[in-house]
């Protein structure tokens, strides 16, 4: 756990600070915790962003930031315990802790702070946001949306031209776009130089890999995998189709050799360090952390790294984008419920939540329309990556998560089931079918034990 220093706030989070007078009592202090972020201004921005709330209020904030997968095992642990923070931000937390949390009772219903701006969400936010409650036999609002994000691709363009090709002979359909990239490494490798042309991310560990395969499976036509009724669909034949087509379209490059054979082991830095190292021709990353991180170098910056959406399927049409949403939430036994609520209500201020995002660079969407249409920022046609990106999550048709649906779907992330089933294909020599079979009977044991009434 690492703790950081507050800092002044900046001029931009005026709305923040002027929602409440500084109060002649001091109020019971407010224990946050926050999630590391890839890069120093993402601390800095939420450092300012309590720190201002905290002078205007003279409620003290005990700001505590960690890195992801600390803060997600701490929580688990705290809440076996009883021993929870006020409020808590994960990043990861929509698919790794609050399906569980709220179906098992232990989160606080923060339907009264989502009714303060509900006007303003993005829908697909607000939608990441509901759960169901066994417990209390219903769906209701168990996280406040802050930022969200959705697989691109981030690729570089030197490497492109020099196997001969230029941006507009990047196909825009999903069976010719990744294929395009085999052949730029074949002739890249016809050059002498060792350079994969997919860096896929295959471990089964953390996020990345599971974001890959569900992008691949809802090209396919398996975003029906779980209805909205949180029923499992795994049986459909189209599904079932989508699934094994989406194996077998990550699987048969990387033993073909166009991904990296480190790639089985790679955590979810280490496709952007590979991109760094110009060891990979493109790799999908699920933010623009690849571009933003070179914004000190123009050069990179603006003309040599390309963000591009998710390719269309391969019908010519749009994809559906399966949107993250990174909450806050309050746990039950939090200490103090009400200035957490508090804190939150002015967070969530469209201007105060939009100077927040800004000031992290951009690396994530916002959760408000709003922003994107009174802030020149977001679109800025001078900027090759923003755009790109709230045009693959904000604008182009989307979907939440399926354990939204179902929390059983958490569990089949947290165990990682799909990219054990890209493993067994590239490590055990199962045919994409077999693997399909086995990971659909574990996902059906799951399912099991998670029924909506």
């Amino acid at each position: 756990m690492t703790k950081l220093s507050r800092r002044h706030a900046i001029a931009g989070m005026g709305a923040l600070t002027a929602l409440k007078p500084r109060s002649s009592k001091a109020a019971e202090p407010v224990t946050v915790w926050w999630t590391q972020g890839f890069y120093e201004a993402e601390n800095k921005a939420v450092i300012d962003a309590m720190a201002a709330w905290e002078k205007t209020t003279g409620t003290k904030v005990n700001l505590t930031i960690m890195n992801g997968p600390d803060l997600i095992s701490k929580m688990i642990a705290a809440m076996q315990v009883g021993d929870v923070p006020d409020l808590v931000h994960s990043v990861t937390a929509d698919r790794f802790l609050v399906p569980r949390a709220a179906w098992d009772d232990k989160l606080v219903d923060v339907s009264d702070v989502i009714d303060t701006q509900k006007h303003e969400f993005h829908q697909t936010a607000l939608d990441s946001s509901r759960y169901y409650n066994l417990v209390q036999k219903k769906h209701s609002y168990y996280t406040v949306p802050i930022k969200c994000s959705t697989l691109m691709e981030q690729v570089w363009r030197p490497l492109i031209e020099d196997a001969g090709f230029s941006d507009k002979d990047i196909p825009t359909t999903q069976d010719a776009y990744y294929d395009f990239f085999q052949v730029v490494q074949d002739k890249l490798r016809g050059q002498g130089k060792r350079i994969y042309g997919l860096g896929y991310s295959m471990a089964t560990k953390e996020a990345d890999s599971g974001n890959l395969f569900h992008a691949f499976l809802v090209a396919y036509g398996g975003a029906g995998i779980v209805l909205p009724s949180g029923k499992l669909n795994i049986d459909d034949p189209a599904v079932r189709k989508a699934a094994t087509t989406a194996l077998d379209r990550l699987t048969g490059p990387y033993k073909k050799g166009y991904v990296p054979p480190g790639a089985i082991n790679w955590g979810d830095v280490d496709n952007n360090n590979a991109f760094f190292a110009k060891q990979i021709v493109m790799t999908p990353n699920a933010t623009i952390s690849i571009a933003v991180a070179q914004m000190e170098k123009p050069e990179q910056y603006y003309k040599q790294v390309i963000t591009q959406g998710m390719p269309n399927g391969n019908d010519g049409k749009p994809v559906l984008s399966v949107v993250s949403v990174s909450p806050c939430l309050i746990p039950k036994g939090a200490k103090n419920i009400d200035g957490a609520k508090a804190l939150l209500k002015a967070f969530i201020q469209p201007d105060s939540l939009n100077s927040y995002l800004k000031e992290t660079r951009g690396r994530y969407l916002p959760v408000m329309m709003t922003s994107i249409k009174n802030d020149p920022y977001w679109q800025d046609p001078t900027d090759p990556h923003r755009p790109v990106a709230v045009e693959a999550g904000l604008i182009r048709p989307s979907m939440p998560w399926w354990m939204t649906y179902n929390p059983a779907y958490s569990a089949v992330l947290s165990e990682q089931i799909w990219s054990q089933a890209e493993a067994n294909i590239t490590q055990k020599n199962m045919t994409p079918e077999q693997a399909t079979e086995e990971a659909a009977g574990r996902i059906k044991s799951i399912f099991e034990r998670f029924q909506i009434a």
